[in-house]
């Protein structure tokens, strides 16, 4: 019989690169284990997505801390500190159904309330190459939005939401030229609300903006390169999406598309014309 402790050995030293290599390539915190989380506890993710900018090339997010309120079995109500990256952020990257782990921590087992973001002041947006700053008020640079319990439970005790940033709307002009943030902040999970995703062609429509009107809200998703696209946070049961192409290519209006509650809405290639 062959020695299969060489081949072994080479397979455990593969699969720790593999590891490795993909642990880094997500450069967020790792979730503990649920036997790790404490007594009493439950761990709590936050994601961080965004809705796109049509003007700006990138938008940088100064954030310092992030705190949830959670309502326990007692009805007592507490806030409690996440561990974060603190630091700046382009919201940018993390569109067309990217994100990323903002957050993460142990919070009392209960009811999720509030989740409130404090900023920094070095906030800033680049177009065309130049760096332009965000001016923000000491009254905007903390950010409350309402939950109550609307959170993805991924385990016995561990839970997820994402917080849905609106880049472009969060940017005013002031009469001086000067820009000023005040971050709009939404939030939604998985189990209230679905997505729609689809292929924009011919290439020669890009570059394209694509809007979702579901109810009252309207998302916003700039397709890649190759034309891909994706909404999340649909929290509606049918959607319009409207396609504004650019290079002589018609808009186009698709009506009644239906979303389902933690499913995707797959629309396939979309064939626009001049």
């Amino acid at each position: 019989m062959k020695n299969k402790k060489p081949l072994l050995l080479l397979c455990l030293i593969m699969a720790t690169a593999v590891v490795t290599f993909f642990s880094c390539q997500k450069n967020v915190v790792a979730p503990a284990d649920e036997t790790n989380i404490p007594a009493g506890k439950s761990e709590l993710q936050i994601m961080l997505t965004d809705d796109p900018s049509q003007i700006f090339d990138s938008i940088f997010i100064d954030i310092k801390r992030v705190e949830v309120k959670v309502k326990d079995s007692t009805g007592a109500e507490r806030w409690d500190t996440l561990t974060i990256r603190a630091g700046v952020y382009n919201i940018l990257r993390f569109r067309n159904g990217l994100d990323t782990l903002l957050a993460i921590g142990y919070i009392p087992n209960g009811e999720i309330k509030k989740i409130r973001l404090t900023l920094g002041s070095n906030n800033y947006v680049m177009l065309n190459g130049v760096s332009i700053p965000l001016n923000l008020t000491s009254s905007d640079a903390v950010i409350t939005i309402d939950v109550n319990g609307h959170v993805d439970r991924i385990g016995t005790r561990r839970f997820k939401i994402w917080l849905d940033f609106d880049g472009h709307g969060s940017i005013r002009i002031k009469s001086n030229g000067r820009l000023e943030l005040k971050l709009k902040l939404s939030h939604f999970c998985n189990g209230n609300s679905g997505e729609i995703e689809g292929e924009i062609r011919p290439s020669g429509a890009l570059p394209a903006v694509v809007m979702a009107i579901a109810g009252t809200d309207t998302l916003t998703a700039i397709p890649d390169r190759d034309g891909e696209f994706k909404i999340r946070g649909i929290k509606t049961s049918t959607a319009t999406l409207i396609i504004t192409p650019s290079n002589g290519y018609k808009d186009s209006v698709i009506t009644n598309i239906q979303i389902r509650r933690g499913d995707d809405t797959d629309l396939g290639k979309i064939v626009l014309h001049r």
